[in-house]
Order: structure tokens, then C-alpha cells, then sequence
């Protein structure tokens, strides 16, 4: 993948749009010399630095998201697919303190879910930066789940090369959001084995006081429950619903520069469980469609600063 007023004026949406990276992009396509993934890449990679240091007279401005492209999207998204988000750091972290959580999910009333699910829907929808042929009016939310201090709401519009968004409100707040658009050149996402789940890794907002990572897909249709084997906190259950699932855990502050360095992902394999009251262990490749090599290797380049 939001916002209250204050939080989404034009000029501080142009600067959360401003740098953010490409997903990975297909084998066929030569970025170099195709016009529309050098309009699109110009549009998103052009602008103004980030403005992290402010006096107290003036609203802190967000952070851009941290995400490693060489996981950032598993179905080959083309450079027209862009990733991007942002973070509010004072709302997301007050006082520097560390975000409640748990590592399953909790109770969420249904005025509570509809009022975070309206704010994530207006957040995508009121981005003044819209990526030719993408159409976010289509997205809706399938998963909504309350955890520690924040709801997530992940929305997709379930296109056959979807676009999604995930967010994380607080108090009604969006206080940070990263997601993928899509447009009519996109590939299709790849089928789902029924007893298997499709996720995309490397999906990371961070300030200097914390950051949190989030990983969301979809599921077959055999797939129930999806407990996540996390680097950072170990098992942490998911949230599956409608064919889809999503998570997110606490870590610690991190770099577009370290995430690029890794050489393991951020998760290390999930427990299924099926239809029938069984379970599964699955590997991280399986998870992602990656092979080892590709989940180990360093990334380069990447325009986020702190």
C-alpha cells in the first residue's frame, strides 16, 4: 500500500513520493530505452530531498519507506509497477518509545476497523501523484486486524497483476503506508498451489527510534493459518482472510544502505495450516518464489537518506 488531514497536504505528499525506488523489474524489459518505465521512474526518482530536521514550530515531516528491491515484489513486476510509501516517525513512535505489540492478533471492533479502513481508503485516494494507468479507486481492504499500538488495513483490488496498499493507522491516524501500482503492462501475479502462500518481503518503514516490517500475499485455497518464522521476533501469526494474508513486527531502526546489504530475508520460513486441521513448513523460497541465491544477494542503489 490513509491519513488524517493534517498529515496529507499536497507539498508534503510530494515529497513522500519524491525518490522512492522501482520494484524489481522483468528480465524483458529494457528500462533504459522503454518511454513509459523512463516516465514512470522519472516521476518517482525526481525531486526535492527529504527535510528530517525541523524546529518545533513546524509539523515534523514523514520519512520515505526502506525497502530492499531485490524482494521487494515477487510476481516480476515491470519498472510501470512502482513501490513507495512513507512514515510519520513522532506518530508512529512517540517519545522515541517502543510500539506495543503481540505476536498474534487482537480484538477489533467494527466501528474501530471501518474508521481505519476509511482512513487508509482516503489515503490512497487522495495521493496527488497518480502513476499512469494505475487505478487505486479499485482497491478495498481484505485483511484488518488490530495488533499492539497500530491496525493494519491491507488493501488490494484483486486484478489479475494486482495493486495493493498496506497501512498502519493509530488513534484513527495513518501513520505510515507502503504498497505497489500496477498498470496495463504489468504481468499477471502467478497462481497460488492450494497448500502454498505467495508473499513479498522487504517491505520496511523505519525512524531513528524503531521500525517495523511487514510482510503480506495471498494464500491458496487449502491455507487457513499462517504462522511467520521472523528473523526479529520468531513465530508471529498472521492474518488470513479472503484468500490474502498480512503481518507486521517491531525491529529495529534500519537504512535503505543496510537493507540492500543483507544477505538473508527478514523471515525464515512459515507453518501452514490447512483446511483439513494439518500443517505445513514451508521454506522461504517457497514463500516468495525466490531461489537462495536471489534471496542472499545484496541489492545496490536505492535513494532513501536518513
Amino acid at each position: 500500500m490513509n491519513d488524517t488531514e493534517n498529515t496529507f497536504t499536497d507539498g508534503r505528499l510530494d515529497q513522500i513520493l519524491t525518490g522512492l525506488d522501482p520494484a524489481v523489474t522483468s528480465p524483458g524489459l529494457v528500462t533504459g530505452s522503454d518511454a513509459k518505465a523512463q516516465a514512470v521512474l522519472r516521476r518517482v526518482l525526481s525531486g526535492a530531498e527529504d527535510q528530517t530536521s525541523v524546529t518545533t514550530a513546524v509539523p515534523p515531516q514523514p520519512r520515505r519507506l526502506l525497502t530492499a528491491a531485490r524482494r521487494a515484489a515477487v510476481f516480476g513486476a515491470v519498472a510501470a509497477t512502482i513501490t513507495a510509501g512513507f512514515v510519520v516517525g513522532p506518530s508512529l513512535f512517540r517519545g522515541g518509545q517502543a510500539l506495543a505489540w503481540s505476536a498474534t492478533p487482537q480484538a477489533l471492533s467494527t466501528s474501530a476497523a471501518h474508521q481505519a479502513e476509511t482512513a487508509c481508503v482516503k489515503a490512497v485516494l487522495d495521493d496527488p501523484a497518480p502513476v499512469e494507468g494505475a487505478d487505486r479507486s479499485r482497491m478495498r481492504p481484505v485483511i484488518t486486524e488490530a495488533r499492539g499500538s497500530l491496525v493494519l488495513v491491507y488493501l488490494t483490488d484483486r486484478a489479475p497483476s494486482p495493486s495493493e496498499s498496506t497501512c498502519y493507522v493509530r488513534d484513527g491516524s495513518v501513520v505510515g503506508m507502503g504498497g505497489s501500482l500496477a498498470t496495463p503492462q504489468s504481468p499477471p501475479a502467478p497462481a497460488v498451489a492450494p497448500k502454498s502462500v505467495l508473499v513479498a518481503l522487504g517491505g520496511v518503514l523505519s525512524t531513528s527510534s524503531g521500525s517495523i516490517r511487514g510482510v503480506s500475499g495471498r494464500v491458496g485455497a487449502d491455507v487457513v493459518g499462517v504462522v511467520f518464522d521472523t528473523v526479529a521476533k520468531g513465530p508471529v501469526t498472521a492474518t488470513v482472510r479472503e484468500g490474502h494474508v498480512a503481518v507486521w513486527w517491531p525491529d529495529a531502526p534500519t537504512t535503505e544502505s543496510r537493507e540492500n546489504a543483507a544477505t538473508a530475508p527478514e523471515i525464515r520460513g512459515a507453518t501452514l495450516t490447512l483446511r483439513d486441521g494439518s500443517t505445513r513448513q514451508v521454506t522461504v523460497e517457497e514463500l516468495t518464489g525466490r531461489t537462495t541465491q536471489e534471496l542472499n544477494r545484496p541489492a545496490s542503489g536505492g535513494s532513501a537518506t536518513e
